[in-house]
């Protein structure tokens, strides 16, 4: 479409452009890693979803497997086969999301997850038309710096007052068609189209099956986040093949920010140069709810200061932020999923187990261990202003406990857990992951090749390297 044909005013096109316009020696070496990190940690957590054989995941994608498998196209990382790039993100994308071990963006104007969501959609995409590594770097490094502008255009309140947009399906469709769109080398105003595209349809992910009040946590959650990642494809696709969309589907009327801001929304703000976003993804050292890590640590670490059993304490006071006191409440666990978004199960096994928490102690059976069932009665969740402040200010997720034992009282702090950008993962703590996650689910000569081809993912000719290991 001729350009006169756009408004090359709106703050959609110069956000179109700088994705289009983004190349590889834009990133800075600390972004490049950090990426290069967020493709393997996706990769793995859906293996280990899968190995876990969790049914969300495994009913997606057995009725897909009868209606899409294929000798050739995108891999699934289960390891069960090839789809077209559009059905394997939708699977991959939904085994990515079930163990909430995922990305976080940590930032004041919003919170929620992208990498989990653009990332299976641009490997899809990646592995289609063989790209290098370099190009899925920065397909994805554009993608995340578009949802993120978003994000901070839209605000928080679409998840705030008993609303429950999710962040994933707000802005990660976004991302991922702008990713992908990148990846099939399309000119700036199809990257717009498929900007377009994936936001007229992605205000599609309601969160009533993590809330505590209706007590369903449900499979829907997991399934949601594949779609998104579906629709990214499918966006950049037909974008490339003519479809168009609106060119004001952030800010335009109707949009995004005026359907989803609720009074919160600002300007939508583009990227100077570089990706300046990236480095304050977080990553996960535990297999639940960000919302819930900086508890568990300061709870870890305060017993293993102190020498404190479980038999210790008379009482454990949590403060966290408001919404989290609220959303994060639940005492029933019923299932995984409950015991994933419960401050006080989370924090009971951080005093039981300290410095030796797995995922498995998010999976059943040992979410219905009695000890931690039990002293979960003695932990109180207090909403604090100062770190609902903290957290509006910052984006960060800060928590305090206090423990009562006896005349004592004991407290510590955290305002940002492990895997933040204040306190990141190292490629020795992803390799401890990659292990916990695909224990028995490949040979010790494939991990170590695995591991070897994850560290080299930005000199990667092309990204199948690594997916055939898979």
């Amino acid at each position: 479409m001729a350009d006169n044909m756009i408004d090359n005013s709106a703050p959609e096109w110069a956000l179109a452009k700088y994705a289009h316009d983004l190349s590889f020696s834009d990133i800075d070496e600390k972004a490049r890693h950090h990426i290069s990190k967020m493709i393997f940690d996706v990769i793995i957590i859906s293996i280990g979803a899968y190995n876990r054989n969790h049914q969300s995941g495994k009913i997606n994608e057995d009725f897909n497997l009868e209606y899409n498998k294929s000798d050739t196209g995108s891999s699934l990382w289960s390891g069960r086969g090839k789809m077209p790039a559009n059905t394997a993100a939708l699977c991959n994308g939904t085994w990515a999301e079930i163990l909430d071990y995922q990305d976080v963006v940590v930032d004041p104007r919003n919170n929620g997850h992208l990498g989990v969501t653009i990332i299976p959609a641009a490997f899809a995409v990646a592995e289609r038309e063989k790209s290098s590594g370099a190009d899925l770097i920065t397909a994805i490094a554009a993608g995340l710096e578009v949802a993120i502008a978003v994000l901070r255009a839209v605000g928080r309140k679409h998840r705030s007052g008993g609303r429950g947009f999710r962040t994933t399906s707000l802005a990660g469709p976004l991302g991922a068609a702008v990713a992908c769109a990148k990846l099939l080398k399309v000119d700036v105003e199809q990257v717009l189209y498929a900007l377009g595209i994936a936001g007229a349809c992605s205000p599609n992910g309601l969160m009533p099956s993590l809330a505590p009040a209706n007590g369903s946590f449900g499979m829907d959650k997991d399934w949601v986040n594949g779609q998104a990642a579906q629709l990214g494809v499918n966006a950049a696709d037909l974008a490339k093949r003519g479809m168009t969309a609106s060119e004001r589907v952030v800010t335009g009327e109707m949009g995004i920010v005026a359907s989803h801001s609720h009074g919160d929304g600002q300007a939508l703000i583009v990227p100077n140069s570089g990706t300046p976003s990236i480095v304050k993804i977080s990553l996960k050292k535990y297999a639940c709810c960000y919302g819930v890590h900086s508890a568990m640590d300061a709870a870890a670490i305060l017993c293993i200061e102190k020498q404190l059993s479980p038999d210790d304490l008379d009482k454990i006071i949590v403060r966290v932020k408001a919404d989290s006191a609220k959303t994060l409440s639940t005492r029933k666990i019923s299932n995984h999923m409950a015991a994933r978004f419960s401050l006080p199960y989370a924090v009971a096994l951080a005093v039981v187990k300290q410095d030796n928490i797995s995922m498995h102690d998010f999976e059943e059976p040992a979410i219905f261990d009695q000890i931690i069932i039990k002293l979960m009665d003695k932990v109180e969740i207090i909403a604090d202003q100062e770190l609902t402040d903290f957290h509006i200010q910052t984006g960060g997720f800060p928590a305090q406990i206090e423990i009562y034992s006896g005349s004592e009282k004991y407290v510590k702090r955290v305002d940002y857990p492990m895997g933040s950008s204040q306190r990141p993962m190292s490629w020795d703590d992803i390799e401890d992951k990659f292990f916990e996650l695909t224990k028995g689910h490949f040979s010790p000569e494939q991990c170590q090749k695995i591991i070897n081809s994850g560290k080299k993912i930005s000199i990667m000719e092309d990204i199948n390297q690594l997916s055939q290991l898979l």
